[in-house]
């Protein structure tokens, strides 16, 4: 039990990271094969729990637009690696496509009895954002189980009223940015419910350089940000 919760706070942290890329594919993130992001979560404490580290490692042409492939590795607060994966994009007219199902199945616990069956939407950006645009919702569903036995997780989380709320000036290791500010709530049902306000900031050029997560009451349960860029 304790590796599958530990797999649901990486995958949910890989939803969220993968709006970094999520822009017109040349204004808010200057895609380029070989570019790597780092970047650290933080509990309510302000303490480091979990850092992601993550590479294009391919970029190209298809479907009328760009395809892309990026490969993650999630580390915990002492430095051991968690989980690998690879993730795939698309941008087509300026706007950006990610399929959460595209996520590679090395992202679990090894097991060689366990199956991991994910279905959800594609989280969808425009490549112009305006302040007060309202987004498209998204949800995904992660099941997780023995072959031919019982399920052993069932995760549905929802991602509803996403609006682009401000530009604002974000500090952080890796620099300063100006960011578009994107909110939206999140339902999560996982032994028990639990909803979540969540807010991005995303710079041109950059991506996602911070996310927050608070509870129903206002109070910042996490956060993330970038903590090294390399081009």
């Amino acid at each position: 039990m304790k590796k599958i919760l530990s797999f649901l706070s990486s995958f949910v942290l890989l939803f969220n990271t993968y709006s970094i890329f999520a822009q017109d594919c040349g204004g808010y993130f200057a895609f380029k094969k070989g570019m790597k992001v780092e970047m650290t979560s933080y509990d309510r404490k302000d303490k480091p729990t979990v850092t992601t580290r993550y590479e294009v490692i391919d970029y190209k042409p298809a479907d009328g637009g760009v395809s892309m492939v990026f490969a993650h590795e999630v580390y915990d607060a002492k430095g051991k690696l968690i989980s690998k994966s690879e993730s795939v994009g698309k941008c087509i007219g300026g706007d950006y496509y990610t399929d959460i199902r595209n996520i590679s199945s090395d992202v679990m616990p090894k097991s060689p009895d366990m199956k991991i069956t994910v279905t959800g939407d594609q989280m969808i950006y425009p490549g112009d954002l305006k302040v007060g645009d309202n987004l498209k919702d998204a949800s995904i569903n992660v099941k997780t189980g023995f072959e031919g036995g019982m399920t052993i997780m069932n995760m549905n989380a929802n991602i509803t009223n996403r609006k682009v709320e401000a530009y604002e000036t974000v500090e952080t290791p890796a620099g300063k940015f100006d960011c578009a500010k994107i909110t939206y709530t999140m339902n999560m049902k996982f032994m028990g419910n639990r909803t979540m306000k969540c807010a991005e900031y995303i710079a041109k050029g950059v991506g996602l350089v911070k996310s927050e997560q608070f509870d129903e009451k206002g109070n910042r349960q996490n956060f993330m940000v970038v903590t090294k860029i390399e081009n």
